[in-house]
């Protein structure tokens, strides 16, 4: 059972192309967020009801995030092994720092904390009316990492627009944020603020960045533990 999930919106191209090629080949269950929420990280709806509405078989919206999505498939709405989770296809690229903010690998990567492969996809493109390399390349991958059988596995992969070389493994790069709050409509003590501003990248050897920008799959392992572990050493001189 493969559980698909994303963070667009149920009704986001991607999602849907995605899950009607990839039911063709596998047993999919999905739960996907009823709005947008991109951005929404890795965060989850506590103290209030989540409104879960089945459209059709296996196949769920819920009014919640994409952690929400899968917190909910696992413990309630399915009733048998989830052999993997797959967030995507999401619209916009995730490298570097990205990773941070993503909801779709947040998805991936609350199904790798309850013991499940991950894989998080998504599609870099200035246009999202053709998701067919996409998909198709997304089809292969999930079928090779079903294959594989390796445990406790988190891919973050992204995928170029148009003519695809090939794939390379890859680190996450350097992504720069260049943020500004906009600010209008003040009055009295109300105001309402845009959070808005520019994204550009560090493009260097081996690393997501460079291998969507000469037209290669960046597949970029994940893992749960933040713990900086060169840094233990260095703190123990100068804390204890």
């Amino acid at each position: 059972m493969i559980l698909l999930t994303n963070d667009d919106g149920y009704d986001a191209l991607g999602f849907q192309t995605l899950h009607k090629e990839l039911s063709k080949q596998f047993d999919v269950f999905a739960v996907a967020p009823r709005s947008q929420q991109s951005g929404a990280s890795h965060s989850l709806t506590l103290r209030r009801p989540i409104r879960v509405e089945r459209l059709r078989d296996k196949f769920y919206t819920i009014d919640g995030t994409p952690t929400d999505c899968v917190l909910l498939a696992y413990h309630d709405l399915i009733k048998q092994e989830i052999d993997m989770v797959v967030a995507g296809i999401n619209h916009g690229p995730n490298m570097g720092s990205d990773v941070f903010y993503s909801g779709t690998v947040a998805a991936a990567l609350q199904g790798a904390s309850l013991g499940i492969n991950a894989i998080a996809i998504s599609l870099s493109s200035r246009e999202y009316n053709d998701f067919s390399n996409a998909v198709s390349y997304s089809l292969d991958m999930i079928g090779r990492m079903v294959a594989l059988k390796i445990k406790q596995l988190i891919l973050n992969v992204n995928i170029p627009e148009g003519n695809i070389k090939g794939e390379k493994i890859t680190k996450m790069g350097k992504r720069i944020y260049r943020d500004k709050v906009i600010r209008n409509n003040e009055q009295k003590n109300v105001m309402y603020s845009v959070i808005d501003g520019t994204l550009s990248c560090k493009i260097a050897a081996d690393t997501d960045f460079k291998a969507v920008k000469e037209h290669y799959v960046s597949i970029t392992p994940l893992r749960l533990d933040l713990t900086d572990y060169d840094r233990i050493k260095n703190l123990h001189k100068h804390l204890d």
